[in-house]
C-alpha cells in the first residue's frame, strides 16, 4: 500500500513518560477531539509511515510483519489519524466484526460538556472523601436492608414478573432513571479527573447503546486515555457503578424509613435489578463496558480487546506455519474468556427468542454459528490461504472436516445410573394407630404396642358373646328368639375379628432370619405414638432374592431406553453381570424428580458379587440408540430448555 499521509493535526502523549517504560501512548487528533490508545509498535509505524508513506517499508522499519501493519493501517485510516488513496483502503479491507454490532451498537446523540460545566461542584463534592466514606456507609446499610429482608426481596420480584403495562412503565422510568445516574458519575468524573490532571476535557458525548437487545445511555469518555494516571483513568471508569450504587442505596434507606405506596416493590425490584446488571456487565472485564477499561487503565493494557484478536489470528497462523508475532499468553486468555462471554451472551437471546417462539431460537442458532464459529473462521483463514505451509493447511483443514464429519456421526450410546446390590428387602415399622409403645426386650429391637381401649373392649364384646351362646341353650326357646340370638352373635363375631386384626398389628411379628434395626423406639419407649410421627421407629430387614436397585432423574428417561442393564460394581470394574428390570419404565412412577427402578439378575451372579454386604455400591449401563454429538447436544439444550421453563401459574 503506497501514497499513505499522516495527518498533521495529531499528538502523542506518553503516559509513561519519566517511568522509564514505553508507553502506553494516546494518539489525539486535534482535527475532530477524538483520542485513541495505542502502544509502542503503532507509534513506530505512524513515525515510519511519516518518513516513507509505503506501508511495507514502514512495517519493515518498525520490525512488525506486513499483516499486523496491514490490520493498523486500516484502523488507523477508520480512525482519521492516515490517509490513503480509496482503491488501496478497499484492496485489503478487513472483515467488520459483525457479532460485535449485533451484541453492541451505539447511536451518538449530544455533548454534554457545557451541563458538565454547571454541575462540576457535584463531582467535586462527591470525588472527596467524606463522600466516599459516606457511601461506603449506605452501601452498607443498604445491603444489610436487602440481606435482612428476603422476603419481602422475593415478594417484590414476583410482583414484577405479574405485574402488568403501568407496573412494567413505573419501574422502567425509575430503572432508567438509575442508568441516567450511572451516566452522570461518568461524565462528571471525567471533567474532575481532567481537571485535576491540568487538561481541558473537551467535548462529551453521549448516546444510547444497545446492548443484547437492551438499551442502556453510554458515554463517551476516550479522552481520558490523555490523563497519565491510571488511578484516576479507572475512577472514571468505576464512577458510574459508584454514582449507580449511591443513587440505590438512597432508594433503598427511603424504602426502610418511609412508607413509598407502590414505589415500595419497585425500590426492591430496581436495586436487585441494578445490582445483578453491575454484576453480569458493568463489572464484567469480558466486554467493552466499566470493567474492561478499569482493567485496562490498572494494568497499563490499552486497546486489550484488539490485541486480543490479533493473538488469537498470530496464534492461528503460527500454528498453519506463517511468521508472525508470539501472542502474549494474557491476550491468548482474555480472548478466551471474551468468546466465551459472546457465546453466553447469545445463549441468552436464545433462551428469550425460545420462551417467546422455539422457531426463533432455530434462527438465533443458526446465526450464533455462522457469526460466532463460521464468519471468524474464515477471516481467520482466508489471508492465511497463500502464505501458510500447504503440509500444515492441510492438517488443520483435515482435522476440521474429520470433527465436522464425527458430528453427525452416530455412535453407541448409554446412560449411567447409580445403585445398590440388595439381598433383603427393608420395611420400616411406624405405629398402626394411637397406641403405647412398650419394649419386650432391652435393646429396643423388640417391642409391641398397647391399646388399653381395644383390650378392653375385645375383653367385654368376648363375655357378652358368651352370654349370648349361654341364652341359645336355654330349653323351650322360641325360633325367633334364638333367630334374633344368633344375629347378635354374629355381629359380635364380626367386630370381634375386626378388633382381633388390629390387635396383631399392634403387636408386629418379626422372623428369627429378619435384622431390626431400631430408630425411634429407643426414645419414645413408654410413650404414646402416633401412625403418622415423621420418624419411623425401626428398619425391618428380610431375606431375599438378590436384587439391583437403580435411581435415574426423571428428565433422563426416554422412551428408547432398553430394559436389559449391565451392572458394574462400584470399585471392581472387572465384576459384571446382566439383569432386567422388574417392570417396564412405562410403569415407573417419579417421587421428588427421581425414578427408582429395580432389576434381577438374568442369570446367577458371579462370586465377586454374591461375597458383597447388603447395600453395595453399583453402576447400572442401560444402553441406548445410537447418536450423533449433535444430536446429543440438541438433546441435552432441549432438557435444559424443559427444565427451565416455569410451569403455568392457575389463575
Amino acid at each position: 500500500m503506497k501514497g499513505i499521509r499522516i495527518s498533521d493535526a495529531i499528538t502523542v502523549t506518553d503516559l509513561a513518560r519519566g517511568s522509564g517504560e514505553a508507553g502506553p501512548f494516546v494518539v489525539t487528533n486535534e482535527a475532530t477531539g477524538r483520542h485513541f490508545s495505542a502502544n509502542a509498535a503503532t507509534i513506530r509505524l505512524i513515525d515510519q509511515l511519516r518518513r516513507h508513506g509505503n506501508l511495507g517499508h514502514a512495517a519493515f522499519a518498525a520490525g512488525i510483519t506486513n499483516d499486523h501493519a496491514g490490520r493498523l493501517i486500516h484502523q488507523l485510516i477508520r480512525s482519521g489519524i492516515a490517509s490513503a488513496p480509496r482503491h488501496e483502503i478497499a484492496k485489503d479491507a478487513p472483515m467488520q466484526p459483525f457479532e460485535g454490532k449485533l451484541i453492541s451498537v451505539r447511536f451518538d446523540l449530544a455533548n454534554v460538556a457545557r451541563l458538565a460545566r454547571k454541575l462540576g461542584w457535584i463531582g467535586h463534592l462527591l470525588f472527596s472523601v467524606p463522600a466516599v466514606l459516606v457511601w461506603v456507609a449506605l452501601v452498607a446499610y443498604a445491603l444489610s436492608q436487602l440481606l435482612g429482608n428476603p422476603d419481602a426481596v422475593s415478594a417484590s420480584l414476583r410482583q414484577l414478573s405479574l405485574s402488568g403495562p403501568v407496573g412494567w412503565i413505573a419501574f422502567a422510568g425509575l430503572y432508567v432513571a438509575t442508568k441516567i445516574v450511572h451516566e452522570a458519575g461518568h461524565v462528571l468524573a471525567y471533567r474532575v479527573m481532567s481537571l485535576r490532571e491540568g487538561m481541558d476535557p473537551g467535548p462529551i458525548r453521549v448516546g444510547l447503546m444497545i446492548f443484547a437487545a437492551t438499551p442502556f445511555p453510554y458515554t463517551d469518555v476516550t479522552g481520558s486515555w490523555r490523563i497519565a494516571s491510571r488511578w484516576r483513568r479507572a475512577t472514571i471508569g468505576a464512577a458510574g457503578m459508584y454514582f449507580e450504587s449511591l443513587a440505590v442505596a438512597f432508594l433503598v434507606l427511603a424504602w426502610s424509613r418511609l412508607d413509598l405506596g407502590m414505589l415500595d416493590p419497585m425500590i426492591l425490584q430496581v436495586a436487585v435489578v441494578s445490582g445483578a446488571m453491575t454484576l453480569l456487565f458493568n463489572l464484567n472485564p469480558a466486554v467493552k463496558l466499566d470493567g474492561y477499561y478499569i482493567l485496562t487503565d490498572l494494568t497499563r493494557q490499552p486497546n486489550l480487546a484488539g490485541r486480543a484478536s490479533q493473538a488469537a489470528r498470530s496464534l492461528v497462523s503460527r500454528i498453519v506455519g506463517v511468521d508472525a508475532p508470539a501472542p502474549g499468553s494474557l491476550e491468548i486468555l482474555y480472548w478466551v474468556v471474551s468468546y466465551v462471554y459472546r457465546w453466553t451472551i447469545f445463549a441468552g437471546v436464545f433462551w428469550l427468542a425460545y420462551r417467546f417462539d422455539p422457531r426463533l431460537s432455530s434462527v438465533v442458532a443458526v446465526v450464533a454459528l455462522l457469526l460466532l464459529v463460521v464468519r471468524p473462521v474464515m477471516a481467520t483463514f482466508r489471508p492465511l490461504l497463500n502464505k501458510a505451509s500447504p503440509m500444515r493447511l492441510g492438517l488443520v483443514v483435515t482435522a476440521l472436516a474429520a470433527f465436522g464429519a464425527l458430528a453427525f456421526i452416530p455412535f453407541e450410546a448409554r446412560l449411567l445410573a447409580n445403585g445398590h446390590l440388595k439381598q433383603f428387602r427393608t420395611e420400616y415399622v411406624r405405629a398402626p394407630e394411637a397406641a403405647k409403645l412398650v419394649d419386650q426386650g432391652t435393646d429396643g429391637a423388640s417391642f409391641l404396642f398397647e391399646q388399653p381401649d381395644l383390650s378392653h373392649d375385645i375383653l367385654a364384646l368376648t363375655t357378652r358373646r358368651e352370654v349370648l351362646e349361654n341364652l341359645t341353650r336355654r330349653p323351650g326357646l322360641e325360633a325367633t328368639e334364638l333367630a334374633s340370638l344368633d344375629s347378635d352373635i354374629r355381629g359380635i363375631t364380626n367386630r370381634l375379628d375386626d378388633l382381633s386384626q388390629r390387635a396383631a398389628r399392634l403387636s408386629p411379628a418379626v422372623s428369627e432370619a429378619a435384622v431390626v434395626t431400631p430408630m425411634g423406639s429407643r426414645v419414645l419407649l413408654d410413650q404414646w405414638v402416633a401412625p403418622d410421627a415423621e420418624r419411623p421407629l425401626a428398619a425391618v430387614s428380610r431375606p431375599a432374592d438378590v436384587h439391583v436397585t437403580i435411581a435415574i432423574p426423571q428428565n433422563r428417561l426416554e422412551p428408547e431406553m432398553s430394559e436389559d442393564l449391565v451392572v458394574r460394581l462400584t470399585g471392581d470394574p472387572d465384576c459384571l453381570f446382566e439383569a432386567r428390570l422388574v417392570r417396564p419404565w412405562a410403569d415407573a412412577i417419579a417421587r421428588s424428580g427421581s425414578v427408582e427402578m429395580e432389576a434381577k439378575p438374568i442369570i446367577e451372579i458371579p462370586s465377586c458379587a454374591a461375597k458383597l454386604r447388603n447395600g453395595a455400591s453399583i453402576v447400572a449401563r442401560l444402553p441406548l440408540p445410537p447418536r450423533s454429538i449433535v444430536e446429543r447436544l440438541g438433546r441435552n439444550v432441549s432438557r435444559l430448555l424443559q427444565e427451565r421453563l416455569p410451569f403455568e401459574q392457575e389463575q
